[in-house]
């Protein structure tokens, strides 16, 4: 299989690699920043409003190349994975796309009774909810999120009951670089004010 005159021109071009490069660096080093500023933040947080076993010591940043065909980063923190429970804040950078910043919740305690978050929700008309039948895609296409302006308490409501998981999100141009750290750190904020009793 040949390749066409402009995958040619890219192959003979190490120009835009090695700015890659350089940049998936200050990539990595700005979320290590803002983990650290997050670690600063949740000092200040009653501990209760994070469930038993979250990881609250560090982030755990990672990077890959084909979400979607794209390279991203993601920096979660706090964090907490098992095969009934899910709570994760995931901070997300997607090459070409957005930066984002993401409550994923699953399983108790926040699951058993819903219906004061989504209540809570209606007053964030601005934030995204997954509409999603699984949680682990983060693109702001009609079949993943929709904003809460454009649901009703039942939809949601619907949404959890069947597929046994909330994720809120919100998202910024990557263009938008110099308001990261900010953005995080009042999603996080605006977030937990979501599930906090």
């Amino acid at each position: 299989m040949k390749p066409t005159p402009e995958e040619l021109e890219i192959l003979n071009n190490d120009h835009f690699l090695l700015v890659k490069n350089q940049v998936s660096e200050k990539v990595i080093s700005y979320l290590a920043a803002i983990e650290r500023s997050l670690h600063a933040h949740i000092q200040q947080v009653d501990p209760g409003v994070f469930p038993e076993g979250a990881f609250l010591k560090s982030g755990k940043i990672a990077k890959g190349e084909q979400y979607k065909g794209l390279p991203y980063f993601i920096l979660d923190y706090p964090r907490l994975f098992t095969q009934k429970q899910v709570f994760a804040f995931r901070v997300m950078l997607w090459w070409g796309n957005h930066f984002s910043c993401t409550l994923h919740l699953q399983g108790p305690p926040h699951l058993q009774q819903p219906q004061t978050l989504i209540k809570k929700l209606m007053e964030h008309p601005e934030l995204y909810f997954c509409v999603n039948t699984q949680p682990w895609d983060y693109h702001y296409e009609h079949t993943n999120y929709r904003q809460v302006k454009n649901l009703n308490q039942d939809n949601m409501r619907d949404q959890i009951e069947r597929h046994g998981f909330i994720k809120i999100s919100k998202y910024l141009p990557v263009t938008s670089w110099d308001n990261f750290q900010t953005f995080t750190l009042q999603c996080f904020d605006d977030f937990l004010r979501l599930i906090a009793p």
